[in-house]
């Protein structure tokens, strides 16, 4: 992989930077913590509302439109906090994939500007993930109004840093999502999984193409 015509970098959150696999079993450790008959039953309905957040997202996905109002702003602002709550602390416990910290420090040696697009709020993930500082930009597909696979995320990224979409990198984990939406874009992708089998790997082959 040659990174001489790549001037930025954008980066997917969930199941790129982290496991969403190992994330859900530390989900149901936690859940199963907080079975107690005090706090039981507030523990399903938060995780059930987070979950039924997620589905109309998800549904969302299927038109190049505008997303609707999801959920009311105050409502969303309870959303957060309860994501806060136990997306954060399950993501603090498992910590970023292997190799992803490593890979973060050679593409900032070789002076490129890294940024995240994700779908959802991200920035206490990148608390939780340690990686908060790595970013110069972080950009969420429910804030812009467009999700992925539309391709506008990554065009506002283009537009904001005055660069050819073809000098944008997109690293992710889903085909249908990042692929399609890099593709429609202009920009080259790497989909974990597909180009890529781990984050070591990543890095050895961009270090081989220096």
């Amino acid at each position: 992989m040659d990174l001489t015509s790549i001037r930025v970098v954008s980066w997917d959150v969930d199941g790129t930077l982290y496991s969403v696999q190992r994330m859900r079993w530390q989900l149901l450790f936690l859940l199963l913590k907080r079975m107690t008959p005090t706090r039981g039953l507030r523990s399903i309905r938060e995780l059930m509302a987070l979950r039924q957040f997620r589905m109309i997202m998800e549904r969302a996905r299927t038109s190049d439109e505008a997303l609707p109002a999801a959920v009311e702003q105050a409502h969303r602002k309870s959303l957060l906090e309860m994501e806060h709550r136990w997306y954060g602390r399950a993501i603090q416990r498992i910590g970023p994939r292997p190799g992803v910290v490593d890979l973060l420090a050679f593409l900032a040696a070789q002076g490129l500007t890294q940024v995240i697009l994700s779908d959802y709020e991200s920035d206490y993930k990148l608390a939780s993930l340690g990686l908060q500082d790595r970013f110069q930009s972080v950009y969420a597909g429910e804030s812009l109004g467009f999700i992925k696979p539309s391709p506008r995320g990554l065009q506002r990224i283009a537009d904001d840093f005055k660069i050819p979409p073809a000098h944008l990198l997109h690293i992710g984990d889903r085909a249908e999502t990042d692929g399609v939406a890099a593709r429609a874009a202009g920009c080259p992708s790497l989909i974990l999984g597909r180009d890529f089998r781990d984050f070591h790997f990543l890095t050895r082959q961009f270090r081989s193409g220096q």
